[in-house]
């Protein structure tokens, strides 16, 4: 079976569908990987087929397009929409057609929010598997902008709208609102947090042994130098803790720092950020950063900004795991109460817990096979 899998071409969407893409590899299916060829790099291992602008690219014009207005202030939904349903659409659809009609694409695997590879999947005719990466909570207004977008581009190339096949999903229960319900096609999965092919070289610290560990980060989506440089401020001024803050690919910060209990570093795969004795996390609240420090039973202090990250946090902070702040200022009281309270490890353990017990990719992917399989032999039964 040939698998080609899509995300919009930012890290956080990319790296959450790898094992199962991995996964399917492993089991003796054909995987291709449509990404930008400057994200290459991330997919070790199997097929990429470059396609479309990168995630700059996309940017500038849905900048111009949009008369440059905040992203992160998702009071007006419409330049997220228009990011993701109307310029990536108009920028890359075709590109990605003509790659997954020269690859022979049998199924689509796709992030949620990645309306070019449902837009292949619909013209192709083949069965749309999506890929969960934030929880079900996007802001409310999202969706209806982003089908008042789809909608005349779907009509322009006379294309119906492909249904969902299934739902792969890393989130647990516990990260879960109360009212949720899993749906019927929902297939849950154990994420993995991005490691890289290569070990990092991270600083060391010189200060007194056994001190605490604090990792500063805004994932790599937001790269606000300012918003980082404030939480990196606050929690330094703590006299028992170690700073190691991450820049995000593309952030106009220098690494210099003087500060005998900061070290600032650039991408460093989250996975060996984590492994480097961390014992809190001090985020945004980003869906891969949340999945990564919790899988590892790291409690975190959240001050979210844009986009699912203020649904994320809530979802934290009511899973015991967590703490949100409104402002940086807060940061160290939080990262202090973290440290003396072991409520939240416990409460970040018992999400570990249930992302350790979720099936495995390899699981997840035979299990799907078997679903493609089945569908398939009804429909020609039934033709």
């Amino acid at each position: 079976m040939r698998v080609l899998f899509t995300a919009v071409p930012i890290h956080g969407h990319l790296l959450p569908v790898l094992p199962l893409a991995e996964a399917a590899a492993a089991a003796g299916d054909e995987v291709a990987v449509a990404v930008p060829a400057s994200m290459g790099h991330l997919v070790d291992g199997l097929a990429v087929h470059p396609t479309g602008p990168d995630a700059a690219e996309l940017l500038a014009e849905n900048d111009r397009r949009t008369g440059g207005a905040d992203m992160a202030d998702m009071r007006d939904v419409f330049p997220v929409a228009s990011f993701f349903a109307g310029t990536r659409v108009d920028l890359t659809f075709d590109a990605a057609l003509a790659r997954a009609r020269e690859f022979g694409a049998e199924v689509i695997v796709a992030d949620e929010y990645d309306a070019v590879g449902a837009m292949v999947a619909a013209a192709l005719g083949v069965p749309l598997v999506r890929h969960a990466v934030g929880l079900p909570v996007s802001p409310p207004a999202l969706g209806p902008a982003m089908e008042d977008l789809l909608t005349p581009r779907y009509a322009e190339r006379r294309l119906a709208r492909a249904g969902r096949f299934a739902l792969v999903d890393p989130w647990p229960a516990a990260l879960h609102g109360p009212r949720w319900s899993p749906p019927a096609d929902r297939l849950p999965v154990q994420p993995r947090a991005y490691a890289g092919t290569a070990p990092a070289e991270l600083p060391s610290f010189g200060g007194p042994p056994r001190r605490a560990r604090v990792l500063v980060t805004l994932g790599t989506v937001l790269l606000d130098a300012a918003m980082l440089d404030a939480l990196v401020d606050s929690v330094a001024a703590l006299d028992d803790v170690d700073v190691l803050a991450n820049v995000a690919p593309g952030t106009a910060r220098t690494l210099a720092d003087t500060r005998p209990n900061v070290r600032f570093v650039g991408f460093v795969p989250i996975a060996q950020l984590l492994a480097a004795g961390v014992s809190v996390v001090v985020a945004a609240g980003g869906a891969g950063t949340v999945l990564a420090a919790l899988g590892r039973g790291i409690p975190m202090v959240l001050w979210p900004k844009g986009a699912e990250k203020p649904m994320n946090a809530e979802r934290v902070a009511a899973a015991g795991a967590g703490i949100v702040v409104d402002e940086p200022a807060r940061a160290a009281d939080a990262v202090r109460e973290i440290l003396h309270d072991a409520s939240y490890r416990a409460g970040a353990e018992r999400v570990a817990e249930q992302l350790r017990a979720a099936p495995h990719p390899a699981r997840v992917w035979s299990a799907l096979r078997e679903r493609l399989r089945t569908s398939a032999a009804a429909t020609v039964t039934g033709s």
